[in-house]
């Protein structure tokens, strides 16, 4: 576990289960992409591929920089409700 910050925050029991998801849709995501640059013989791009995404979840290193997880349409209704 990360240590405790002010960048840091745990979620809220409610939407662990939320982003647990949406952490397995990047996963597939990114072994989807991985194997369809290697199945159209594009070996460096699924070598570039592979290096950030293994940079972006290292847990030596993901402490030090910021991933932010938002909702597109709340975060399009809090700008709404801004201007109003």
């Amino acid at each position: 576990m990360p240590p405790k910050n002010h960048m840091y925050t745990p979620a809220p029991d409610g939407d662990a289960p939320k982003l647990n998801q949406q952490r397995s849709a990047l996963v597939r995501w990114a072994c989807t992409k991985f194997n369809t640059l290697l199945a159209d013989d594009n070996y460096d791009a699924g070598h570039a591929l592979i290096e950030e995404w293994f940079e972006w979840v290292d847990v030596k290193s993901y402490i030090n920089e910021s991933t932010l997880f938002f909702n597109g349409d709340e975060l399009n209704e809090l700008y709404k409700q801004s201007k109003g």
